[in-house]
């Protein structure tokens, strides 16, 4: 008989190989015994057989078997091979075609008898209750330690992991707190993931276990309710849990509210401005947007990176000496101590109450985690409680984002406006421009020297 021998065990923490080992050890006795002959080693360390993750080594052996390569399997228990029912049932199949023997450590399964097919549905409905009750018990104990705010896994990017009065918690790690805070800021103030991604890179700033940030990985660090002190499970914020707030509320308000604004997600995929004006100037004789082109030649001429109006095609000028003009004003503008007092008024009013909302529930999810923690109230209790309170919290997280976002403005104004203005990203500089001014583009005859005048521009502020 031609043996493979199955080894697989789910946990391998330390990758020590010493479970595996000890199944071949076993099971190599066992061919021995049998006289069976062993030509292969199948190996699946630290892979679990009741998830749908692949287990290389098993597809191996199950294409081996299909093939002739071996007709004899020895594995040190039913479970190592299979948890479940389905898959055994297609093992059974595959040994009733090609005559499969299979034995295992302390008695032998013949797979071609009833007798042998009905011990290995035993054992295999044996293990598979086994797992699910281990499923069972590790989830609860995984709520459990989620409800009492413990941290699971390791130690988050922007944190290290300590103990403090006996408990499991994670301090800041000032260094990697103070990127999150950069990126947060500069995302609250207009600017793009994937800019501050490609920033952070360019300055040599290495991501968690790499050293290429990923829009991705960056959006989901922004949104992590650890940053301020607050327990996710199964989706939902669940109260407080051991770790030190590494932004402010209002900061992490402000970034969940620009990252799920309908609006931005409606927009999110749409085509990208180059220059400076595209769909901001105004042509100044039928009021259309007006488009960039770049620099392109023409029945042999060159032709200038040009605005020219999408609707009527009437107007076309220059673009850079225009972007001069507006320039030139914006920076102006930003330099202006008035701009700052104008923009940091609250003309709603309504900070203040939803402020007053908002630690209302905040302070009767902090009594729901203490009546917990001290065993008057159970796990469904608070879990039924964060299903009515958290939908609200958020809503009012979201508004007061909103209320307190960042104007792009103010981290540009200022004595050193025009060098803020000169290092600050395409989008910025886009988006403050349509928040202080209005550009009409007028025509002008054919020929002739530029004229600024005909640039026209209001200010909104």
């Amino acid at each position: 008989m031609k043996a493979g021998i199955y080894a697989r065990i789910s946990q391998d923490t330390f990758d020590t190989t010493l479970g595996v080992q000890r199944q071949i050890e076993d099971c190599t006795r066992e061919a021995k015994r049998r006289g069976w002959e062993v030509v292969e080693t199948y190996v699946d360390n630290d892979v679990s057989a009741t998830r749908s993750k692949v287990r290389p080594a098993y597809v191996r052996m199950m294409s081996d078997i299909e093939q002739g390569h071996i007709n004899a399997m020895i594995v040190w228990d039913i479970d190592r091979l299979t948890r479940t029912p389905r898959e055994l049932e297609d093992i059974i199949d595959l040994a009733d075609r090609m005559n499969l023997s299979m034995a295992n450590i302390g008695g032998e399964i013949d797979l071609s008898t009833p007798q042998g097919k009905l011990t290995a549905r035993i054992k295999g409905s044996v293990a598979r209750h086994e797992s699910e009750q281990m499923s069972r018990r590790l989830k609860r104990a995984f709520t459990q330690r989620a409800l009492s705010g413990k941290p699971h896994s390791y130690a988050p990017y922007g944190f290290t992991r300590t103990e403090r009065e006996g408990e499991v918690w994670d301090e800041v790690n000032e260094e990697q707190a103070e990127v999150i805070r950069e990126a947060a800021n500069r995302y609250v103030a207009g600017e793009s993931i994937r800019a501050i991604c490609t920033d952070l890179m360019r300055r040599g700033i290495p991501a968690p276990k790499t050293n290429n940030w990923s829009a991705t990985s960056l959006r989901q660090i922004l949104l992590r309710p650890v940053n301020i002190g607050l327990r996710k499970h199964n989706g939902e914020i669940i109260g407080k849990c051991n770790a030190d707030p590494l932004m402010s509320e209002s900061l992490f308000n402000q970034v969940n509210a620009r990252m799920f604004d309908p609006e931005r997600i409606k927009h999110a995929q749409g085509p990208k401005n180059k220059y400076l004006l595209s769909t901001i100037a105004r042509c100044g004789k039928c009021g259309g947007k007006m488009a960039g082109q770049a620099k392109h030649e023409f029945n042999s001429k060159k032709i200038p990176s040009q605005y020219y109006c999408k609707e009527c095609y009437k107007i076309r000028r220059k673009r850079e000496p225009i972007d001069e003009i507006v320039t030139g004003a914006i920076v102006a503008r930003l330099g202006d101590p008035k701009l700052v007092s104008a923009l940091s008024k609250d003309v709603t009013g309504e900070l203040p109450k939803l402020r007053e909302r908002m630690d209302g529930l905040k302070a009767r999810l902090d009594i729901a985690a203490d009546n917990f923690a001290e065993g008057t109230i159970t796990g469904e209790q608070m879990k039924r409680i964060n299903t009515k309170i958290v939908p609200d919290l958020d809503e009012l997280k979201r508004k007061i984002g909103h209320l307190e976002g960042t104007n792009p403005i103010l981290s540009l104004s200022g004595a050193n406006a025009a060098e803020r203005w000169a290092n600050a990203p395409l989008e910025i500089q886009r988006k403050v421009i349509s928040e202080l001014m209005s550009v009409v583009i007028m025509p002008a005859g054919a020929g002739g020297k530029f004229n600024p005048e005909l640039i026209k521009i209001e200010w909104k502020v």
